[in-house]
């Protein structure tokens, strides 16, 4: 049996301009506006010439006016899609990635998710492309910071720094799956960390919840300098919160903490490798 030869699909000389104009720029997430500018022509011709390459499986629509550009590599099907990550990076602006999708990145997780969370300014709904959805937190401009440019493959995206990822996860751990996996990502990040850094993020986020399960969570793990505790202690504010805000509304008073601990403490510490 001889194998089937595949044929690439044929180009018209304009298509093929747009497409290796692009490609050459290593922009192979582009917009309506990009192909107008490579190909000097109006809105409604550069649309109906890129509908015809979607049709045709050159390219793969991600939202209105947004395409990737499909790799002769994905084969005759045309069975591809880029990283996760990079796609995120052109679906808003400003933004950054954190959450559950962060600690992944560091490694401070071994929960999966499909589910990429974006940090950003601005609101929009979560969409789904691929099996994957994307989900934007919505933050003020106020906790808006700690995130810079990480390499993902050959190209950059803005990730929060580690020290961001456990203080964003501090601040909505229903963002990555409970209040023991921020127990784990602090642990396994304990000969990592800037505690400066971390103590600096805690409090510029203006939120008492973070301070308290912050030192809460140190002080069962047994992990960071003391003063960083003593610190945050001094700063806990008035009133209770939950550890979990996943768990049940149920648990014990931690007056020290002013925390509602609706999670068994064992629970926090029973995983740690030996």
């Amino acid at each position: 049996m001889h194998a089937e030869i595949i044929t690439p699909k044929r180009l018209s000389p304009t298509e093929a301009q747009l497409l290796t104009t692009l490609s050459g720029r290593g922009q192979d997430i582009f917009t309506v506006r990009d192909a107008e500018q490579v190909l000097h022509k109006a809105n409604p011709a550069v649309r109906k010439l890129l509908h015809g390459l979607a049709k045709r499986r050159w390219l793969q629509r991600l939202e209105k006016g947004k395409y990737l550009i499909i790799p002769l590599s994905a084969g005759a099907d045309s069975h591809y899609t880029e990283n996760e990550l990079v796609i995120a990076a052109h679906l808003i602006t400003p933004y950054y990635i954190s959450y559950w999708t962060a600690l992944s990145h560091y490694g401070l997780t071994e929960q999966p998710t499909r589910t990429v969370y974006v940090a950003t300014p601005k609101r929009r709904l979560p969409l789904e492309l691929h099996g994957v959805t994307y989900r934007f937190i919505t933050l003020t401009r106020k906790k808006f910071f700690g995130y810079a440019r990480v390499w993902v493959s050959d190209k950059h995206v803005q990730m929060a720094d580690r020290a961001k990822t456990l203080v964003d996860c501090l601040d909505h751990p229903e963002f990555c799956g409970g209040v023991i996996e921020i127990a784990k990502g602090l642990w396994r990040s304990r000969d990592q960390l800037d505690w400066k850094q971390l103590l600096t993020h805690a409090e510029r986020m203006g939120n008492g919840a973070v301070l308290k399960r912050l030192g809460y969570l140190l002080e069962t793990l047994g992990i960071g300098p003391g003063s960083v505790r003593e610190r945050l202690q001094r700063k806990k504010s008035a009133g209770y919160v939950l550890l979990d805000p996943l768990a049940p509304h149920t648990g014990i008073h931690n007056a020290r903490w002013r925390l509602l601990i609706n999670v068994d403490p064992t629970e926090l510490v029973d995983w740690r490798e030996t």
